[in-house]
């Protein structure tokens, strides 16, 4: 009776990761075909490499959905490995900006043209990690041999298609050779990356999960290499396409920066350099403040040489250079002091606290985020777009604090971050407010539009939060395999549309899509919410957007 039982949850757990595999497979076929119309050489090469990677992702999870490569010391439990969402999610977001870039562009964020490199780039590291992926998992299968063949000569052949079109990203400068090289230098480093990552940060992250961090990460890397290389060469005749955006300039200083500094600390702190005492004292801040102060020095300073602008002055004239900035700066900090009010008097009762009511404390940051997030929008998106860079900054330094146990305050942020954690926070950091954060910011950072721009933050603040507490006091059927209800998706559905009804009044108007293209959105990522057991703080905010911008 209990290998039945076992068979049969086997069974639906199956389905249900093939069903949500169909999911972004089909949005990034989808986001393809847009990009190919108009046809030209170019599009046509790189839509039909993004269908193969497509279908290749559905292959994989018909073959391999029975295993489970997740091992309990090096990834997070509790999940698939998330290999589908590592091949697919960073072209999917890439597609999606550049699809809504070519009908809508800013004066801060750039066009369709220039995200060509990226598209390229993203569509080659993740053929690499599939095609690796693949191959290493059948490398004790009976048809070794032949299936290796098979996938790394599809590897080659969509390698080369792709070199081709990257071409055309490189300048007249660059041939077939040396755009592959590139491709393969960027699959490399995120390779190692990766395994870099999976290796410091056990029990942290799924395959996927680590994939796609390390995927934007090379991403960044390269552009701000190509808008120096650009720099150095003054007088090429490119240099003007590659005029720096400096809202985009400085958010690849500062990830970059954080990412240096982390690492470099982590390996000082490795050393035994600092004994407990003297970690958690001045010694401790001092080190912290001169590694990240370093790179923070070191990122302004080739900033400025990149754009030429004194980025202090263009920071200061950002944020308090218009009426509406000072008046979303001044509410976002009354709405910070109230919430920290209510959290100091709410904290005593904890302990005391039912179930639903820690879940509601935890939902509350949900909340909180849609409450900031959303005027700033609306009245003043320059200042949330450099807002959140400046959020994750300070995240990534906090959580460095608590983690290495660096200064006096790490015992006080440790304590307030661990109130809060779920299942997901197994490894030594905490990813879940930091993945609210990011999935709040990655549409604002990337997006062409208004609705899609917010697809975090109504996604996790208004639907999320809504999904679970109306299936914690409501719900009663369960989708199979999985802890979630369907009372619970259906509140999650109703309230992202109705969300989305919300700002759409406060935008004064709709983007000239209809009613039922919105609740298409709401159900296709109310049900992703549902069946994923990768980060839905990660995926869905970006299948939402993606979505959005592949709307007719």
């Amino acid at each position: 009776m209990a290998g039945g039982n076992c068979g049969s949850a086997s069974r639906q757990r199956r389905q249900r990761l093939f069903y949500e595999a169909c999911i972004p497979a089909l949005l990034l076929a989808l986001l393809a075909c847009r990009y190919g119309v108009p046809p030209n050489s170019n599009s046509t090469v790189l839509c039909a490499v993004a269908l193969i990677l497509s279908l290749s992702s559905l292959v994989l999870r018909l073959v391999w959905s029975n295993e489970d490569s997740t091992h309990p010391h090096v990834y997070r439990p509790g999940a698939d490995d998330g290999a589908v969402w590592g091949s697919l999610l960073v072209p999917i977001s890439v597609l999606a900006t550049s699809v809504g870039a070519a009908e809508a562009s800013t004066d801060f964020i750039p066009g369709a043209s220039r995200l060509y490199p990226a598209i390229v780039l993203s569509l080659g590291m993740s053929v690499t990690f599939m095609a690796h992926y693949q191959w290493s998992r059948i490398r004790k299968t009976a048809l070794y041999v032949e299936a290796s063949c098979f996938i790394w000569a599809l590897w080659l052949a969509c390698t080369i298609a792709i070199g081709y079109a990257g071409k055309a990203a490189l300048g007249d400068t660059f041939g077939l050779v040396q755009s592959i090289a590139v491709l393969l230098i960027a699959s490399v480093a995120q390779h190692v990356w990766r395994n870099e990552i999976l290796r410091s940060l056990p029990r942290s992250f799924t395959t996927g999960e680590a994939a796609v961090f390390t995927q934007g990460l090379a991403l960044v890397a390269v552009d701000f290499a190509i808008q120096m290389g650009y720099r150095l060469q003054a007088d090429s005749p490119d240099s003007e396409y590659w005029e720096p955006h400096m809202h985009v300039l400085c958010l690849e200083a500062v990830v970059l920066s954080l990412w240096m500094a982390g690492s470099v600390l982590a390996r000082v702190m490795a050393t035994g350099v600092l004994g407990k005492r003297a970690r958690r004292g001045v010694p401790g801040l001092m080190v912290l403040g001169s590694v990240f102060g370093g790179f923070g020095v070191l990122a302004l300073a080739l900033v400025s040489y990149i754009s030429q602008i004194h980025p202090i002055r263009w920071i200061l004239a950002t944020a308090f250079g218009s009426p509406a900035h000072i008046a979303v700066l001044a509410y976002w900090l009354a709405l910070l002091a109230v919430a920290g009010a209510v959290y100091a008097v709410a904290q005593g009762d904890v302990s005391e606290s039912t179930k639903f009511m820690l879940h509601v404390k935890r939902k509350s940051y949900h909340v909180l985020a849609a409450l900031m997030f959303v005027p700033g929008l609306v009245y003043a998106r320059p200042l949330l777009y450099m807002g959140f860079a400046v959020a994750v900054a300070g995240f990534v330094v906090a959580e460095c604090m608590r983690a290495l146990d660096l200064g006096p305050c790490s015992t006080s942020i440790d304590a307030f971050m661990r109130r809060f954690i779920d299942y997901r926070d197994a490894g030594p950091v905490v990813t879940a407010h930091f993945y609210l954060l990011l999935g709040c910011a990655l549409p604002v950072w990337l997006g062409h539009g208004s609705v899609s721009n917010l697809a975090g933050v109504l996604s996790l603040g208004i639907a999320d939060t809504a999904a679970s507490l109306v299936g914690m006091k409501l719900g009663r059927v369960r989708w199979p395999g999985t802890a979630k209800t369907v009372e619970g998706t259906v509140g999650f559905c109703l309230s992202l549309l109705a969300a989305i009804g919300v700002v759409l009044w406060l935008l004064k108007g709709g983007e000239g899509v209809g009613w039922y293209w919105y609740a298409l959105v709401s159900v296709v990522v109310g049900v992703l919410e549902a069946l994923t057991e990768q980060n839905d703080n990660l995926v869905v905010p970006l299948c939402m957007y993606a979505l959005m911008q592949a709307l007719p």
